[in-house]
């Protein structure tokens, strides 16, 4: 298959989406498929350092990166505008068997669906968790016009609607979406968690004494982190050798509202901020970590919860973090309302027990290795894809 997937941005900065494209296309490549990506050179507040306008091959696909029209100017930039992206979409979009086409709301997935459309290309739209309740009702008076204009149209006329957990699709039931969804979990390759080398992380940071609770996301409001500081102040009257590991990047200056509630309740001695990471050293932290947390108020998927699993990590997430079910169900960790005592208390209960961190963990990796392995999600993928165009084949015939 001819495989055209669009995105906004390969930046890692935006954490789950990019990396989750990247790997999907690694792994639709590594079973024969021509796959490329579109993008634009968006670095959250800068530019991406990259050829524009041309091929770039990697891992046995191809990215096109194209420059966003206007970017000084916010709006443009927020919308990833890219006057570049729209011409060649206009002139390749035909030489593709199916588009794949990430996130709503911005430029490039709205451009991309109108031209699949316009073409007769079939197209799936994966939207991300932008239809979350709790985010689909902020900012109504902006997104309530493109969703009337663009985005319901866009995702009406879709071959499919791929969603990443049973629970993000039946949190859509209420809009009655006319296209057919499809659930297939994200993927990542378990085997790189398997055999890690511990206590590079902790040598790092003289942590050895330590218990670590890690936070491994986005520096972002919808994350939680407004209830697990405090929680965490109640953590540290049981557990004084614990230190909670705050991993990940701060795109929206979100960290200095963090900042304030770790003085507030005195914990600067016991919080560690390490900024973005990824690769051997994102492995590194995750062979090092106790306990993993994350409690979201909303999560389209939770990719970070799954390479903890998979690293043998038992996980605190909450019921807001769309893979709970298996989580709960697999007995690979505790989850939690969006609650301060209830986050302290299975912090504390985990930190506590070292038998059911083991066991948990153990449970997690099976999960991660079942449910959400890269090659397995990959197949699923490609069935569906071969399906969907199977059908738009026929139907193209019966039209003749």
């Amino acid at each position: 298959m001819h495989i055209l997937k669009v995105i906004c941005s390969l930046s890692l900065r935006h954490g789950g989406p990019s990396f989750a494209c990247l790997n999907q296309a690694k792994a639709l490549a590594d079973r024969g498929h021509q796959v490329t990506i579109y993008t634009t050179n968006d670095n959250v507040d800068s530019l991406l350092d990259v050829p524009l306008n041309q091929a770039i091959k990697k891992d046995g696909y191809k990215i096109y990166y194209f420059p966003i029209t206007l970017h000084s100017i916010s709006y443009f930039r927020k919308y990833y505008l890219s006057i570049h992206l729209k011409q060649y979409l206009l002139e390749t979009i035909s030489h593709y068997d199916i588009v794949y086409i990430y996130s709503l709301y911005r430029f490039p997935p709205t451009i991309a669906a109108y031209y699949a459309r316009k073409y007769h290309i079939p197209y799936v739209m994966n939207p991300h968790g932008s239809l979350d309740p709790f985010l689909f009702k902020k900012k109504r008076l902006l997104k309530f016009p493109h969703e009337k204009l663009f985005d319901f149209p866009n995702l009406n006329h879709a071959s499919a609607i791929h969603y990443t957990s049973l629970e993000e699709q039946q949190l859509t039931l209420p809009l009655k979406l006319k296209a057919p969804g499809i659930i297939i979990p994200l993927g990542i390759d378990v085997k790189q968690h398997r055999y890690p080398l511990k206590g590079l992380f902790r040598g790092q940071y003289n942590l050895f004494k330590h218990k670590i609770l890690l936070f491994f996301g986005r520096i972002n409001f919808k994350k939680g982190l407004d209830l697990l500081i405090p929680a965490f102040s109640q953590i540290i009257q049981r557990h004084k050798e614990a230190v909670l590991i705050l991993a990940g990047p701060d795109n929206e200056g979100y960290g200095k509202e963090v900042s304030n509630w770790i003085k507030e309740f005195n914990l600067e001695k016991h919080v560690i901020f390490t900024g973005m990471i990824t690769g051997d050293k994102k492995i590194a932290l995750l062979a090092d970590a106790d306990v993993f947390i994350l409690p979201s108020y909303t999560e389209n998927f939770g990719i970070a919860v799954v390479e903890a699993m998979a690293a043998g990590i038992p996980v605190i997430i909450s019921n807001k973090v769309n893979i709970w079910r298996e989580v709960k169900q697999g007995n690979a960790g505790i989850v939690v309302s969006c609650n301060v005592e209830e986050i302290a208390k299975a912090c504390i209960e985990l930190l506590s027990n070292e038998s059911l961190r083991l066991t948990m963990g153990k449970n997690g990796q099976k999960i991660a290795e079942d449910l959400f392995s890269i090659e397995k999600t990959t197949i699923k993928l490609e069935e569906s894809f071969i399906e969907i165009i199977n059908k738009h084949k026929s139907k193209c015939e019966l039209l003749k």
